[in-house]
């Protein structure tokens, strides 16, 4: 009975890009903030303090010795050093600005007026400007707290955004990390390959030196042993020039990739290897198969992983198995193997970074988890079954494209 193990990340698409939160005005600017930063941070060294003294003094002297009448109605004239004290000292002002207030009043109302109507109108003058005054007081500390808080919390917002660069130049090292590696096992795979025309070339080089020093030049033969070996340097170039496209390091481009194209890239960089281990190839692409939204680099390094992998699980030779599907709106790329399987108790374990049951193969155990990574990035998911003895299958399953857009023709993976 084969064991099953299923990856699903449901509506997962490509991550917009991140906007930094900005101030906006309110708060931060305007009279709102003038007032906040009005507050004193000293007492009696404050030049603040000394305008509120000296304005208790001008006023005392108006009120007693200027003002002949309506004295009630002109006590008024108190709210500014209030006011002032409450913007530059907030609670603490008005309390001590109260204590004042009051004791310039009361000789007026007790001693000079003494008239009860006229104390009543003179507290409640003085509870009206004193709760005025702490009122605003109270609105400045609230403001301030809401400033501090929003200030830190832009202080945050940058270094999440911060954490989050660094954490996608990590995903994108790890990214280049495993696809070196992959490039590392492919290295002797593609060494032998380039060995059959690098020594036909070394042939027909020497025999075309020989030829000329004995003056015996067939120019007809030359000129068909030259072809040979512009076809050889070609063929070489071209396997070259596939290993350093997959090695390359891009920033990552979704757009609209032909399933085939990427599977056909992937099939051209591993079938050296493939070749080394005599391992028979059958393929198979559902007709009319629906593009899907990829990193055409990202999605060749998965497939190569799946296929190296695959081949490395058969020792002896085997079959591998490429199949292209489409099912209910989803695009289904199939890798399967005839190799070892994988033990159950490995299954959940199969992609966690650095682990890995290659003993004779040299290898970190990233290319699982990066393939993982890469795939639930662009929205799917990795399925895997797989039987000891018999072999293993795995499915990469990605959104099939709606849109009209064609994909590109480049020759760029």
């Amino acid at each position: 009975m084969s064991s099953v193990k299923r990856y699903d990340i449901d509506n997962m698409t490509e991550k917009p890009q991140k906007k930094r939160l900005l101030p906006e005005k309110g708060l931060s600017s305007g009279l709102t903030l003038q007032l906040l930063r009005a507050k004193a941070k000293t007492g009696f060294r404050s030049p603040h303090f000394w305008i509120i003294i000296g304005l208790f003094i001008v006023f005392t002297f108006v009120y007693y010795y200027l003002l002949e009448s309506y004295k009630d109605i002109y006590i008024i004239i108190f709210f500014y050093p209030l006011i002032y004290a409450a913007i530059v000292y907030r609670i603490r002002g008005v309390v001590v600005t109260g204590v004042v207030f009051i004791g310039i009043l009361l000789p007026q109302a007790l001693v000079v007026s003494q008239d009860p109507v006229f104390l009543v109108r003179t507290l409640i003058f003085a509870a009206f400007a004193y709760l005025a005054a702490a009122l605003g007081a109270v609105l400045l500390n609230y403001l301030e707290n809401q400033l501090e808080a929003y200030q830190e919390i832009l202080s945050l917002n940058e270094k999440l955004n911060d954490y989050i660069d660094k954490l996608h130049k990590t995903q994108q090292q790890l990214i280049q990390a495993a696809k070196l590696s992959s490039l590392g096992q492919l290295a002797a795979a593609v060494a032998h390959e380039l060995n059959n025309p690098l020594a036909g070339i070394l042939i027909y080089t020497r025999l075309a030196k020989e030829k000329i020093a004995k003056g015996t030049i067939d120019k007809e033969k030359l000129n068909s042993n030259l072809e040979k070996i512009e076809s050889a340097i070609e063929y070489c170039s071209s396997i070259i020039q596939g290993l350093l496209d997959f090695a390359r390091q891009t920033e990552p481009l979704l757009r609209p990739v032909t399933v085939g194209r990427a599977i056909d890239k992937a099939m051209s960089l591993a079938g050296h290897q493939i070749k080394m281990k005599t391992i028979e190839v059958s393929r198979a692409d559902a007709p009319s198969l629906s593009l899907v939204v990829a990193d055409f680099n990202q999605l060749v390094q998965v497939i190569i992983n799946l296929i190296l992998n695959a081949v490395q699980s058969m020792k002896e030779g085997g079959k591998l198995t490429v199949n292209t599907s489409q099912d209910d709106g989803l695009v289904k790329i199939t890798i399967s193997d005839t190799g070892n399987g994988i033990p159950p108790e490995n299954m959940d374990k199969l992609f966690t970074p650095f682990f890995t049951t290659k003993d004779d193969v040299k290898g970190v155990g990233l290319g699982l988890a990066i393939s993982y990574g890469i795939i639930e990035r662009h929205g799917g998911r990795i399925e895997v079954q797989s039987e000891v003895g018999r072999g293993s299958t795995f499915t990469v399953i990605l959104p099939a494209y709606e849109g009209e857009e064609q994909p590109e023709t480049g020759t760029s993976i």
